[in-house]
């Protein structure tokens, strides 16, 4: 989970970027768009989706909290909320994408969580600022034995 967090945190501050909120639903409170990818200073990524998720019908921009690339939320789309929706903009539904997107290696390998977010950005600094989100989400890990939770035990276990 922490490999997530540290993409959600540079990302987007999880939803917070600008003046965006999160609501109660996890949706951004206004749209979350990446600079134009014209070549100017990223990729140069002609308009893919007609300007559906990100209002530009000249170049694609990164979406939503987890900031998606039209044509990866075309592959990665998920309904991490249930409520029948797939919406890059909300931040349920892109972090299950974005999960879904990095899990295909096995993410307990740093070199392979280094290549999986080389396939999300292919920016070595950007990976650099993941990971070190990532390794301080991973130290507020606290594990707590069973037999001392308050909770109470599966039925079925």
């Amino acid at each position: 989970w922490h490999q997530l967090a540290g993409v959600g945190r540079v990302e987007s501050f999880h939803g917070r970027f600008g003046t965006s909120q999160l609501d109660r639903r996890g949706s951004t409170t206004t749209r979350i768009l990446g600079p134009q990818l014209n070549g100017e200073k990223w990729l140069a990524i002609h308009d893919s989706d007609g300007g559906e998720l990100d209002g530009d019908l000249e170049w694609d921009r990164a979406v939503g909290p987890m900031q998606f690339i039209p044509t990866s939320w075309a592959v990665f789309a998920a309904d991490g909320n249930g409520d029948g929706i797939r919406d890059p903009h909300n931040l349920y539904d892109a972090a299950l994408a974005a999960a879904d997107h990095l899990c295909g290696s096995q993410l307990d390998d740093p070199s392979n969580f280094r290549a999986a977010l080389l396939r999300y950005n292919r920016s070595s600094a950007y990976g650099r600022n993941v990971t070190r989100f990532a390794e301080r989400y991973h130290e507020l890990i606290v594990i707590v034995s069973p037999w001392d939770s308050e909770a109470p035990s599966r039925p079925d276990a």
